[in-house]
């Protein structure tokens, strides 16, 4: 007696042509799946990050703990005799161009009362406006109710930059 030759193995006798054609109701992912749509997501998110991190303005995106100096102004935007006033943190700053390579940054706000002070290139002083004292360029007092000085900042250009330092 002649055996008869097996039947073929395949998706015929299996009863999986269903899936092989692509009923996707029995389809699962697997670990590959998830992995390359992983894969896919941290690429598409890295490329958003990247486009919008460089559709953000630099200043914007200065973070004080991290930053060993503060950014003022490019240094043909700061004429001089003119000032400037920062906020870096907690902190409030007030940066006067005094010459044309002289930068002083002070204090920003009065140690008397804490009221914003302002720059008076006519006196070459600095001015307290609400209990009108007044300070020099180095932070010290020249007139008024106190004998605190202001707290002085380091200044320094790079690339046509103007910085603020030492907070």
């Amino acid at each position: 007696m002649e055996e008869e030759p097996a039947p073929p193995e395949g998706p015929n006798d299996t009863g999986d042509a269903h899936r092989e054609q692509g009923d996707p109701g029995d389809w699962s992912p697997g670990f590959n799946e998830y992995l390359l749509g992983g894969v896919i997501g941290l690429t598409l998110f890295s490329v958003v990050l990247t486009i919008g991190l460089y559709l953000i303005p630099r200043e914007s995106i200065q973070i004080p703990e991290l930053q060993e100096a503060a950014r003022v102004a490019e240094v043909e935007d700061f004429p001089v005799g003119a000032s400037r006033v920062i906020t870096w943190g907690s902190e409030v700053i007030l940066v006067v161009r005094s010459g044309s390579d002289e930068y002083d940054a002070l204090q920003g706000t009065s140690s008397l009362d804490g009221c914003m002070l302002e720059w008076d290139p006519n006196s070459l002083r600095v001015v307290s406006p609400c209990n009108f004292l007044l300070y020099d360029l180095h932070g010290n007092v020249v007139r008024g109710l106190t004998t605190v000085p202001l707290h002085r900042y380091a200044v320094y250009v790079r690339q046509g930059t103007v910085y603020v330092s030492g907070m």
